[in-house]
């Protein structure tokens, strides 16, 4: 949190829950598809379709199950660092200085050094706003570290790059069927694209459009519709 504060009654509430944008993206383009929505959570294993009589089995279907499980386990994550932080909120508040008012008499908050020498011209003054905050934030990283809040975001971050290592292994196996390459496309916009503010803009715009196409010829072939040619 740096720079100015004008509105500060909202730091002391409960954050809003975060979420994870990858799992809040991957439920948006699952809830645009007509195909995905019976498949990708299915649990039996998904031959190629070349012969029923072969050993070899689409790994994709596994590798989407296993990075979805991922998603839920950063959602969990996630919303206990909120938990937490909110009980301290309550209890300390963030930690953050009131600064000097300025012209148009409106409340000013500096919750970062840089914001103090900005505000305050080099003095005693300005010095007594920086001892004042470093006095707060350790009263903070001391009360974060007897509620578990560090060690709530450690394991947040743990669980995040597993997440990424998860999207990079199935994006990295070969497809073998239609609907895994569906699977491939829905993981990268899940995890690599910008968001909503970027759904217009190339490749991004691109890639949903070859994204929608392929689900229709998946669900073509499913319902025995499988174009010729």
């Amino acid at each position: 949190m740096t720079g100015f504060d004008p509105a500060p009654s909202h730091r002391v509430a409960s954050p809003a829950p975060r979420g994870s944008p990858s799992r809040r993206r991957l439920l948006a383009i699952l809830g645009s598809l007509s195909l995905i929505g019976t498949q990708s959570g299915a649990t039996e294993p998904h031959r190629t379709g070349i012969a029923d009589t072969g050993t070899t089995i689409d790994p994709m279907p596994r590798l989407f199950a296993e990075f979805e499980s991922l998603l839920d386990q950063h959602d969990a994550a996630l919303a206990a660092c909120d938990r937490i932080e909110a009980g301290l909120l309550a209890g300390i508040s963030f930690p953050r200085v009131r600064l000097p008012g300025g012209a148009d008499g409106a409340r000013r908050y500096a919750a970062d050094f840089p914001t103090i020498a900005w505000a305050v011209p080099p003095g005693r003054c300005r010095q007594r706003f920086i001892q004042r905050l470093h006095r707060r934030q350790r009263q903070w990283d001391t009360a974060a570290q007897e509620a578990g809040l560090l060690e709530a975001e450690l394991h947040e971050a743990s669980i995040d790059g597993a997440v990424l290592a998860a999207a990079d292994n199935l994006l990295a196996t070969p497809a073998r069927t239609c609907h895994a390459v569906v699977l491939k496309l829905i993981v990268l916009l899940s995890v690599h694209a910008p968001g909503p503010v970027a759904d217009t803009e190339t490749p991004w715009r691109e890639l949903r459009l070859i994204l929608a196409d392929l689900n229709g010829l998946a669900a073509d072939r499913a319902r025995g519709r499988w174009p010729s040619g």
